[in-house]
């Protein structure tokens, strides 16, 4: 098994590199420090050797590795086959070891030019280190006899079990590369900050580490939202972030990436935060670490839509122990050297830019902190009540929103403000337009039907100002150095991307829709026709269900996909958007009703959440929608999915009822599980509105038939869909693209001025 032994070997060679590297440090011995390099050079072409053979063993299907049958088949085309490098977990451990080593070719040689290389090496080659630990603990090169006792000794099955449908997507090649990258990135600002403890270096090793820092930012950003494009694309909620603890763990290192990223730049000009940088820089990988712990571990395996199964206790506790490792390591220097660190109070008036900068980190590191609670509440559950729960979305929503709102108005005044102290008159006359603006925007947003909720009025006003003032203060650094336009057009971006969030989530419109072949249905202002399915992968007998949009005049052809899934025994959905100008028309498939299975006419009530409204003899009250995590695990799974409608009933005369009328997906169709009333009536869900981000606003569609009224059989297919409007969702990918711009910026003038100083030293 030359592959186990290959990570082993780089295990022990890693291991001579951080000896190597410490006791340089330690005593300044240039052959320690020599020896350091060789072993990581060593280390990093093991770790690339036993890559290329786990890639050759997918590549030429070698199904006598538990990992290659796990994850690969035959049927499977190249960039997919690929991509199985890193679907499962101990592949997407070998990936990030293959970029941490990559990147810590790179750091050696610019720390060695910096003065930092024997302590930044040795905390980075642990990093290397834990990871390769890891891989030895959870084995990609275990056969299939080793991972599972009842298979023979030398099986090699024929072909594997293949790639999750959910993967089998453009965005596997790409995503998880490019966000394992941002993790391994995110070790760096760490490894500066212990070794900036470590060499009592306390007043300038930011100043090499920033461009790192806003790389980091940048690869990790990309990632994430790669990641909400996917999930928007393929997943068919029709949403791009569900504030789910996968989704959880790539932002909360990213908010306090950015926070530091602020600090530093008060520390650059005053010395001020000394302690609160290093500090910060340490989060930027502890948080990953404990992100990595939570959505790999299994804690969250029943609160999670998409967490990874329980990899076994040695894992569980490995992950545990590297933890503490990491924490207690950078938390003991930073306490040991406490004293010693020089403390500068700030200089600065509350009217500066520094405060506005402080500020800003306060808001971020508040929005971390909250992000990180709510998704660590199954675990905090557990411990004080004895039950995993996990927290509602609306927290999540309640919780950042008013932070969102001084982030916004916060990155439109810093830029505004000068350093030090920027006197009232001035500031009145730099803030009047953008205010002004910013007030007349909003008001005209406000004006538009469907937003009366003031917070997210001034989270508007936060945004049109932010924009406003950084146009105003970019143009003008355009004109002078363009270089210095990296924080000007990185807020542009958030506030752009901001204004998209507000359009794309409060101005949406949904509908479930039954569409009859050959019969026009009009809804959300087109005119929809199911025109029939067609056959696109003979292989996998994918199908492409065919919808004729109208609008305006203009016909779109929208043909979201479904299939029967061998892989977990289900049914498979995707969805189709027509994109345009201003809105995406999105298009989810829910079922193929046949012919005979659809009911008759029936009455229909429209129920707001809490709404109460009387049909007949009858009082109904809407109390909300019943789709428990499980169910949203099973949508995602392509599995069986049950959802339902709590009511609240009063027939005259009689005591109040419950009911749960639902819906039930499975296997291309989509079947009516109704409520009965008495002996009078029978009920069943004909659509349903909900709202993610506020309940309140959630809809349902109730349908009231006697019973009766018998049932009168179609002779056609129905498709069953749920079509929705997303206005304004293309300012959302625009804002982020504008916002990685910036950061692009700024790193290619950090790492010019970092050369510089280098150069001067």
């Amino acid at each position: 098994m030359l592959g186990s032994l290959l990570v082993k070997l780089a295990f022990v060679t890693c291991l001579a590199s951080v000896l190597a590297f410490f006791e340089n440090h330690r005593t300044n011995n240039i052959r320690a420090l020599t020896l350091g390099r060789l072993f990581f050079h060593a280390t990093v072409v093991l770790v690339l050797v036993f890559s290329g053979i786990q890639l050759y063993n997918i590549l030429t299907h070698q199904f006598q590795y538990s990992y290659v049958w796990s994850y690969s088949s035959r049927d499977l085309p190249l960039p997919l086959l690929i991509s199985t490098f890193y679907a499962g977990q101990e592949g997407s451990f070998m990936l990030w070891a293959l970029y941490t080593a990559l990147i810590g070719v790179f750091l050696m040689y610019y720390s060695s030019r910096k003065g930092y290389e024997p302590q930044l090496m040795t905390v980075y080659g642990t990093i290397q280190l834990m990871l390769l630990l890891m891989m030895i603990v959870k084995n990609p090169f275990a056969y299939v006899w080793e991972t599972w006792q009842d298979v023979a000794v030398g099986t090699v099955p024929r072909d594997g079990r293949g790639l999750n449908p959910l993967l089998q997507n453009y965005w596997m090649v790409i995503h998880p590369q490019v966000l394992f990258s941002g993790f391994a990135a995110m070790g760096v600002p760490y490894a500066y900050a212990v070794a900036a403890l470590m060499k009592r270096a306390y007043n300038n090793w930011y100043r090499p580490a920033t461009p790192w820092i806003v790389y980091g930012a940048t690869v990790l950003g990309c990632g994430i939202i790669m990641g909400g494009f996917w999930a928007y694309e393929t997943l068919g909620w029709g949403g791009y972030w569900g504030w789910d603890p996968v989704e959880n763990s790539s932002l909360v290192p990213w908010l306090f990436a950015v926070a530091t990223i602020h600090t530093i730049l008060t520390q650059r000009k005053s010395g001020a935060f000394v302690r609160t940088n290093l500090f910060l820089a340490m989060l930027c990988f502890l948080t990953v670490l404990y992100s990595t712990f939570l959505t790999r571990s299994g804690v969250l395996g029943d609160t999670s839509v998409h967490s990874f199964v329980d990899p076994g206790m040695w894992v569980y506790w490995l992950l545990i122990g590297i933890i503490l490792l990491f924490a207690g390591w950078g938390a003991g220097l930073l306490i040991s050297r406490w004293k010693e660190m020089p403390r500068i109070p700030p200089q600065h008036s509350y009217f500066s830019r520094e405060f506005a900068l402080f500020l800003g980190a306060s808001s971020l590191v508040t929005a971390a902190v909250f992000i990180t609670v709510g998704t660590s509440s199954p675990i905090i559950t557990q411990i004080l009540q004895g039950k995993t729960t996990a927290v509602d979305i609306s927290y999540y929503v309640t919780t950042t929103l008013p932070l969102g709102i001084a982030i916004g108005i916060l990155a439109g005044i810093g830029q505004l403000l000068w350093w030090n102290r920027t006197d009232k008159k001035s500031i009145t006359r730099v803030m009047g337009v953008p205010a002004l603006v910013a007030l007349v925007g909003t008001i005209a947003i406000v004006l538009t039907p469907g937003l009366s909720d003031v917070l997210v009025a001034l989270f508007v006003f936060g945004a049109v100002f932010a924009l406003s003032a950084n146009l105003q203060v970019g143009w003008r650094i355009v004109q002078g150095n363009p270089k210095y336009a990296g924080g000007s057009i990185a807020h542009i971006g958030l506030a752009v991307m901001f204004l998209g969030f507000v359009g794309s989530s409060k101005y949406d419109d949904k509908q479930t829709l039954s569409l009859a072949k050959g019969k026009t249905v009009e809804a959300l202002g087109c005119k929809l026709t199911y025109t029939g399915f067609k056959q696109i992968d003979p292989v996998q007998e994918k199908f492409a269900f065919e919808v004729n949009v109208e609008r305006n005049g203009k016909r779109y052809v929208v043909a979201p996909i479904m299939y029967y899934s061998e892989y977990n025994k289900s049914l498979m959905r995707n969805p189709d958007i027509a994109n345009w100008v201003t809105k995406d028309f999105y298009l989810a498939p829910l079922s193929l009703e046949q012919p005979g299975e659809q009911h008759g006419e029936t009455k229909t009530l429209s129920l707001r959440k809490g709404e109460t409204k009387t049909i007949d003899e009858l009082e109904v009250t809407f109390v909300d929608f019943d789709f428990p995590v499980d169910q949203k695990a099973a949508m995602l799974e392509g599995r069986e999915v049950r959802i339902g409608a709590e009511l609240v009933v009063r027939e005259y005369g009689k005591k109040p009822a419950k009911v749960i009328p639902a819906k039930v997906m499975a296997q291309g169709n989509a079947e009516d599980e109704p409520a009965v009333v008495g002996d009078k009536y029978r009920l069943t869900i004909v659509s349903m509105k909900p709202d993610r981000e506020n309940k309140e606003n959630s809809r349902v569609e109730i349908g009231f038939a006697p019973l009766n009224a018998g049932n009168a059989g179609e002779t056609t297919d129905v498709l069953i869909v749920e079509a929705s409007i997303k206005p304004f969702i293309n300012l959302v990918w625009s804002g982020v693209i504008i916002l990685l711009v910036g950061f692009l910026v700024t790193v290619v003038r950090r790492a010019q001025e970092a050369r510089g100083k280098a150069q001067e030293g």
